[in-house]
């Protein structure tokens, strides 16, 4: 019977194919398929970041190609690669994604990629963190990502960037976010000074939103100016706690973590930073 239902298989991929319909491969990876994705809307946005394995029928090109539609739940290959995720990064439903629509890519660095998307239901732009659950697992980070989500929906402070979503897909994770334009980094590179009373009232904010975080046992491990961001206010908002950590009280964490260009050259980072340096001097 196997035997049969694979040559039946055969004849209908080669009768398909005579009529016109080439099925095409697998979707180019890397960047080029990110691009293509830009400016367009499909039903999940882990196919618009070019998930492998999917195949496209060829039409013509009067005819809208079709959407991608992401595979029901019940027939994902690997469970485990699920649970190990939840609660934090609940399953969505499709009707709470097709919506959105990538319009642009804000940062990419090690912990995944920022994308700029607009939710054509509620006519907004967000800001969404997509982290691979690969890199996830084999960097060893699952407790990590998993409290920087929790922590985000503990907060609530005018100068926190808060939490919007989060779900996941089957192969990434996806942390939603309000969006800002501006960064106080790039605010300062395109100003190259900031007034004294600019630097107060950032100052005032900054410690502000950092001794309510501390009062809830909260260290964010990771403050510098491009984890600040500006709403249209000019106001701050406190963002980025992938290194954050939630600690009773009395305790204390002992990983070295955050950016090395920030860091003080302190003796025992000296291995970190690959020189030594008297403390004395």
């Amino acid at each position: 019977m196997g035997a049969v239902s694979c040559r039946q298989g055969r004849h209908a991929r080669v009768a398909a194919h005579k009529q016109g319909g080439n099925i095409q491969g697998p979707w180019t990876r890397g960047w080029k398929s990110l691009w293509s994705g830009v400016g367009t809307t499909r039903s999940g946005l882990e196919e618009l970041w070019g998930l492998r394995g999917h195949q496209c029928l060829h039409r013509e090109p009067l005819e809208p190609a079709p959407l991608i539609v992401e595979k029901p739940l019940c027939e994902w290959p690997v469970p485990q690669f699920i649970n190990l995720f939840l609660p934090e990064f609940p399953v969505r439903p499709l009707s709470r994604q097709q919506q959105l629509k990538i319009l642009d890519i804000v940062a990419k660095g090690s912990f995944g990629t920022v994308l700029k998307v607009l939710d054509c239901g509620r006519k907004g732009v967000f800001a969404v963190k997509v982290v691979s659950k690969v890199k996830v697992i084999q960097r060893d980070t699952l407790r990590q990502c998993k409290e920087e989500v929790s922590i985000q929906r503990q907060i609530s402070h005018p100068f926190v960037h808060s939490l919007g979503d989060s779900w996941q897909g089957k192969r990434h994770l996806f942390i939603m976010c309000s969006y800002c334009s501006r960064d106080l980094y790039s605010l300062w590179s395109t100003v190259g000074c900031f007034a004294e009373a600019s630097i107060s009232l950032f100052a005032a904010e900054l410690v502000l939103v950092l001794c309510y975080l501390h009062d809830l046992g909260i260290i964010h491990r990771d403050v510098k100016m491009e984890n600040i961001l500006l709403d249209e206010r000019g106001h701050l908002k406190l963002t980025d706690f992938g290194l954050s950590r939630h600690l009773p009280q009395g305790a204390q964490a002992y990983t070295i973590c955050g950016t090395l260009q920030y860091m003080g050259e302190r003796e025992e980072l000296c291995p970190v930073i690959g020189r030594r340096k008297d403390l004395r001097r």
